[in-house]
């Protein structure tokens, strides 16, 4: 099977099989325990930045609205903090925008999913601070977040979140190993239904690419699985026209002899879905190299 597995992948996957689920990824954050009666999510862009904001989902939990900001990253980087605070303070711009004056925004809570990194346990809260570093009771001004270091849990404990969402980071879990991928496996063929299973299957491949262990439980995972399990999945889907953009793109780099630009490779997808695949066939094969840099340059090329 033709699956993603390289970190743009990763990125893309996750974010598309998160939106598929938004209640499972507010059960998680949340806890089995709590009463979700609307988990939707919050789509929104800060008018004065022109900024799209699609990360957090508006839930209703235990009778009361709030948003859950989550970011789900490989590692912690230098910078994360500060795009934890600039996300968590334009998602706040972005509530007071779409809340009717003289009613209270929700609030909000940041999470930092950590997929890989250090063995080190994380503190359960990280900072980014704007307040100076001052003596001790200086108050306390930035944004304060939640750290998931899903790579430091065990199966079990991904599993008592009762989400079956969660399930597909089961591959990075401490004690992950055949025996166990193939019981989380089994668990969520029972407990989904097949279209969803086939999401939540292919984000499992792709994950346990990332085990930065280096146990081998891809391949494992891979050998369980049965073609036509996944192939009708909206994830097996864009993983199979990456493949195919991807082998476009290479072609068109040897025939001219370089690497495509940004603004080239933007243009050769956007004809893609435009013209389709026969026409950029067409043009591959029947124009010379300079011919072809000059047709992806015109903005009126057909």
């Amino acid at each position: 099977m033709d699956l993603p597995d390289d970190e743009e992948d990763l990125d893309l996957t996750l974010r598309h099989v998160s939106r598929q689920f938004p209640e499972q990824l507010a059960r998680a954050l949340l806890g089995p325990e709590t009463v979700i009666t609307e988990a939707r999510w919050f789509e929104t862009q800060v008018t004065s930045r022109q900024r799209r904001l699609d990360r957090a989902i508006e839930v209703v939990a235990d009778g009361t609205r709030s948003l859950e900001h989550n970011e789900l990253q490989l590692e912690m980087e230098a910078d994360t903090p500060f795009r934890l605070y600039e996300y968590h303070t334009l998602t706040a711009l972005a509530l007071v925008d779409a809340t009717p004056a003289g009613a209270t925004p929700p609030r909000i809570r940041s999470t930092l999913v950590l997929l890989s990194g250090r063995e080190k346990p994380w503190p359960e809260y990280g900072e980014y601070r704007t307040s100076p570093d001052a003596p001790e009771g200086e108050p306390f001004s930035g944004v304060k977040f939640r750290i998931d270091a899903v790579y430091q849990r065990t199966v079990a404990e991904l599993e008592a979140r009762g989400s079956p969402l969660w399930m597909v980071f089961a591959p990075l879990a401490v004690d992950a190993d055949p025996a166990r991928m193939k019981a989380v496996l089994d668990k969520l063929r029972a407990e989904t239904s097949p279209r969803d299973f086939a999401e939540l299957a292919v984000a499992l491949t792709v994950v346990a690419a990332k085990d930065k262990r280096q146990r081998g439980l891809r391949e494992g995972i891979l050998a369980l699985l049965k073609e036509d399990e996944v192939m009708e999945g909206s994830v097996y889907q864009m993983g199979k026209r990456r493949g195919e953009q991807q082998t476009l793109v290479r072609q068109y780099e040897k025939r001219l002899g370089r690497p495509l630009t940004d603004e080239e490779r933007t243009t050769l997808m956007q004809r893609l879905a435009t013209l389709g695949g026969d026409r950029l066939d067409d043009v591959l094969l029947g124009l010379s190299p300079e011919a072809i840099a000059a047709w992806l340059r015109r903005a009126d090329a057909a």
